[in-house]
């Protein structure tokens, strides 16, 4: 495989060092994590604004570095803005509970 690679073709690839992230997560008491949770919190916290194409050896090198409580930090807000959009909050009542300020306040 390339070097260079997407996000796409890469969860494939780098499995291993998901599996092995999520067990040691596991180990720690975070019931939730998975490889898929793991893959997860990278792609849509960790390499949110990064280019669509890096190095495969990065990829597996930020996996293995992932720490316990940002993973558990992404999971709970990620959980709270699941639960925030069943109870009917509005978009400026979650960033309140979120974060403790207005959205225009940032």
């Amino acid at each position: 495989m390339n070097q260079y690679t997407s996000y796409e073709d890469a969860f494939s690839v780098v499995g291993p060092a998901l599996i092995s992230k999520a067990q040691e997560l596991r180990l720690y008491g975070y019931d939730t994590a998975t490889p898929e949770n793991v893959w997860r919190y990278l792609t849509h916290k960790k390499w949110k604004r990064e280019s669509e194409s890096f190095r495969l050896h990065r990829v597996v090198q930020e996996i293995l570095q992932v720490k316990a409580g940002d993973y558990m930090n992404f999971m709970t807000n990620e959980e709270y803005k699941q639960t925030a959009g069943r109870s009917g909050l509005e978009d400026e009542e979650l960033q309140l509970l979120l974060h403790g300020q207005h959205k225009d306040e940032h």
